[in-house]
C-alpha cells in the first residue's frame, strides 16, 4: 500500500491548491494526514495561514508544513553535523565552520528534504502524507539526485576500504554507510510506497511538461495515480462572450492530446470563480478529484 502521495507539475499550474484538496479530502475520510510543501513559492500559507516551518493541524485530521532550506539544513546539522565534523577533524586541520561550507553541497539539501519525508512516514502518526512538491525540473533533479548520490556513496565506501591502512583517526565507514543504507531506503519509499498525481492546466508547456513528467516519474520508478487538468473552462459557461469562447476552443486541443497521451486516469477541474483559499472551494475540487478515483472524469 502506498503511503505517500507526490503532487508534481509545471510551476503556477494549481498544484499546490491540487495537493491541499487531495490532503483535505483524505482528511474528511477520517485519515491522519500530514501535508507537506517544499514548493519554494510558499504558496501553501496562501491557503492555509499559518502554516510554517512545524507541522501544525490546519484542519481536523490533517498537519500541514513548509519545508524551508533552513529547516532543511537544520535537520541534517542535528542528525549527522557533529559526525561528520569529528571525521573531518581527524583528517584535515579543519574547525566547526566546515559545516557551514557543507551546507552548500549540491544535493545535500534534497537528500535531507526527503529523509524528512522518510521519517515522518516511519514515526507512525500518519496514514498518509501528501507531498506539493517543486516545479517540474526541480522535481526531477531530486530524484535523479537520489540515484547518483547513493552510486556515489557506494563507490566512497569502497575506495576507503581500500585506503583504510593509510589512514589514521576516525573512522568514516559508519558515516558512509549509513548515508548510504538512509539513501537506499528514500528510493525504497520512492519506488514502492509512493504513487504520483501529476498537474497541468490546457496550455502547450504545461500540457507537455505534464506528459514529459509522467514519462520521467515512470523511468524512475514512481507509480503513476491520476493525471489532473487543471483551470478547464466549460465551453456552455458563456456561450455569447467571444473572449470566453475563443479561450475555451483553444484549450480543447490540450484537453484532447491530456487525456491521450495520459498513461493514467484523467481528471478535469474547473476554472473556479474565487480563489481557491476558500475553504469550500477546496472541498469542491477534493469532491471532484474523490469521484476521479473511481473512473475517469474527462
Amino acid at each position: 500500500m502506498h503511503t505517500v502521495r507526490l503532487v508534481a507539475g509545471k510551476g503556477g499550474v494549481g498544484k499546490t491548491t491540487v495537493a491541499s484538496a487531495l490532503a483535505l479530502w483524505e482528511a474528511r475520510r477520517g485519515r491522519r494526514v500530514l501535508l507537506v510543501s517544499t514548493d519554494p513559492t510558499g504558496a501553501l500559507g496562501q491557503i492555509f495561514p499559518g502554516v510554517g516551518d512545524e507541522a501544525r493541524e490546519v484542519a481536523p485530521g490533517l498537519e500541514a508544513v513548509e519545508l524551508t532550506r533552513r529547516v532543511v539544513l537544520t535537520h541534517w546539522r542535528e542528525r549527522f553535523g557533529e559526525e561528520v565534523y569529528r571525521v573531518l577533524r581527524s583528517l584535515l586541520p579543519v574547525e566547526r565552520e566546515i559545516l557551514d561550507y557543507l551546507e552548500g553541497v549540491p544535493g545535500l539539501e534534497e537528500e535531507f528534504l526527503l529523509s524528512y519525508l522518510l521519517e515522518a512516514e516511519a514515526s507512525g502518526r500518519y496514514d498518509r502524507i501528501v507531498w506539493d512538491s517543486a516545479p517540474t525540473a526541480g522535481t526531477l533533479a531530486l530524484l535523479e539526485a537520489q540515484a547518483l548520490f547513493y552510486d556515489h556513496l557506494t563507490q566512497a565506501h569502497r575506495l576507503y576500504l581500500k585506503l583504510q591502512g593509510y589512514l589514521k583517526g576516525a573512522d568514516p565507514t559508519p558515516l558512509i554507510e549509513g548515508w548510504r543504507r538512509l539513501t537506499g531506503e528514500i528510493l525504497a519509499m520512492l519506488r514502492e510506497r509512493t504513487r504520483a498525481v501529476v498537474v497541468a492546466q490546457p496550455e502547450r508547456l504545461p500540457v507537455v511538461q505534464g506528459l514529459e513528467l509522467m514519462a520521467a516519474l515512470a523511468r524512475f520508478g514512481i507509480g503513476l495515480e491520476l493525471a489532473v487538468l487543471n483551470r478547464v473552462l466549460d465551453p456552455q459557461a458563456c456561450p455569447d462572450c467571444p473572449p470566453y469562447a475563443a479561450r475555451a476552443s483553444r484549450q480543447r486541443a490540450w484537453v484532447e492530446r491530456w487525456r491521450a497521451e495520459s498513461p493514467v486516469r484523467v481528471t478535469r477541474l474547473p476554472e473556479l470563480d474565487e480563489e481557491p483559499t476558500h475553504r469550500h472551494s477546496l472541498l469542491r475540487l477534493a469532491k471532484i478529484l474523490e469521484g476521479a478515483h473511481g473512473g475517469t472524469h474527462a
